[in-house]
């Protein structure tokens, strides 16, 4: 066993109310089957996907982490659980989603770390729910879509949450969860995570950047999941925008580059050539750990996925236990 930290991946309560039926809505997430087995999460009427007892039950996950060697997992609420569309009652689908990641946590300590959901949607609801998941759950992340409800990161309405997040020392995990526009030219052939997802990203990155948020508040240790997507790809050429265009230049004092080796990425690439250019666009201190367990479009083994990109010893080591441990701030 390494001490390996997997900070990608994601688990669901193994059930709840019907929240359709207390508060009405036709998109809130049911499960239809049994999760002790075999059973489909669906969104609203939309099937979403099938699930196996491991995107449940913690003590299912261990055998899988055991084999892989991986030491721990954070726990986040896996992204059709946002529900970034819904009012008020979506602050106690939160609460509910992270008591049951609080749950998991407390059977296994040695094992597993949390990652609280917020509700996006209302500001001021997310503050609440994120000192609860700092204070009482004592977790030491947040998840959080990249765009809520085609709103970017950047969005005055947020600022509180970045506040908040800043003061009580709580990292943030920046999951997609739509495409960046178009969902029905993505859509075709069920693409809307394999290139949707990426650009999405992407685009968030960008925007904390362009935005000022991490200008305004450097303390926030940010985490882009799926190797911040799309953006090692297009830096070059933001930075050349930023260069030419006064608009661009005007947003902020610094080349976007330089902003990027500010925040973490997880090493989910699918490619060594992938991985050498986000480990050469984030830095090698800013490169972490991630499968995306327990979904097929992750890897099923992060550390052996490692071994083709050929890292040397003090890298491997960096990207499997210390890059996380300085983003978590422990």
């Amino acid at each position: 066993m390494t001490d390996a930290i997997d900070l990608h991946t994601h688990i669901l309560p193994a059930g709840w109310e019907d929240f359709a039926a207390r508060f009405g809505g036709d998109r809130w997430p049911r499960l239809v089957g049994d999760p002790s087995a075999k059973c489909q999460l669906y969104v609203g009427a939309t099937f979403n996907r099938n699930l196996d007892p491991n995107a449940f039950d913690p003590a299912r996950r261990l055998e899988d982490m055991d084999r892989c060697g991986i030491a721990r997992q954070m726990l986040s609420p896996a992204p059709p659980l946002f529900c970034y569309w819904a009012p008020g009652p979506a602050a106690e689908w939160c609460r509910m989603v992270n008591d049951s990641i609080a749950q998991a946590v407390s059977r296994y300590p040695d094992r597993y770390l949390g990652a609280g959901g917020l509700p996006l949607q209302d500001p001021d609801l997310a503050v609440k729910e994120l000192e609860r998941v700092a204070g009482a759950l004592r977790f030491p992340a947040v998840e959080i879509g990249a765009s809520v409800r085609g709103r970017d990161l950047d969005d005055p309405a947020l600022i509180p949450v970045w506040e908040a997040a800043a003061a009580l020392d709580v990292a943030i995990f920046v999951h997609p969860q739509a495409p960046v526009l178009a969902q029905e030219r993505v859509q075709l052939q069920n693409l809307t995570q394999v290139v949707g997802f990426p650009l999405e990203t992407a685009l968030a990155l960008t925007r904390v950047i362009f935005g000022g948020v991490l200008e305004r508040w450097p303390q926030i240790r940010w985490c882009f999941a799926h190797g911040g997507g799309a953006f090692a790809s297009i830096v070059a050429r933001l930075d050349h925008g930023w260069e030419v265009m006064n608009e661009a230049r005007s947003a902020v004092p610094r080349a976007p580059s330089e902003y990027a080796r500010r925040v973490w990425v997880d090493s989910l690439t699918h490619s060594p050539r992938v991985l050498a250019l986000v480990l050469e666009t984030f830095g090698r201190e800013h490169v972490v750990l991630g499968s995306d367990y327990p979904f097929r479009l992750g890897t099923e083994d992060p550390i052996a996925a490692l071994e083709p990109a050929g890292l040397d010893a003090e890298l491997r080591r960096r990207l499997l236990t210390d890059n996380a441990l300085v983003f978590l701030g422990r």
